[in-house]
């Protein structure tokens, strides 16, 4: 549903998800970020999907400040967040 309140998504406990990285450069048996008690609220190292993502490229060798070419001459950055989301860097804290 795209309407108000839904907007396309889930409409609850929209800043916490989960994520499941192995191998490939990453470290295991390593827990970044928390939630509060309820998994409602980021309480500790907020993660965005760009993190998680630039980590990925990073350890596959892609250099994410490059940019993508285009035919029409519009260069795309490699990642390029959503407006108004805050991202806190790569996951050193994991990666190999």
């Amino acid at each position: 549903m795209w309407e108000e309140p839904w907007n396309g998504g889930r409409n609850h406990h929209g800043e916490v998800f989960s994520a499941l990285v192995a191998g490939g450069g990453f470290k295991g048996g390593h827990i970044v970020g928390a939630s509060d008690e309820r998994g409602e609220e980021v309480r500790d190292r907020p993660v965005s999907a760009a993190d998680l993502i630039g980590s990925i490229y990073e350890l596959l060798g892609i250099d994410t400040d490059s940019r993508l070419p285009n035919p029409l001459g519009m260069d795309a950055p490699v990642i390029a967040p959503a407006e108004g989301v805050r991202t806190n860097g790569k996951l050193r804290e994991i990666m190999a």
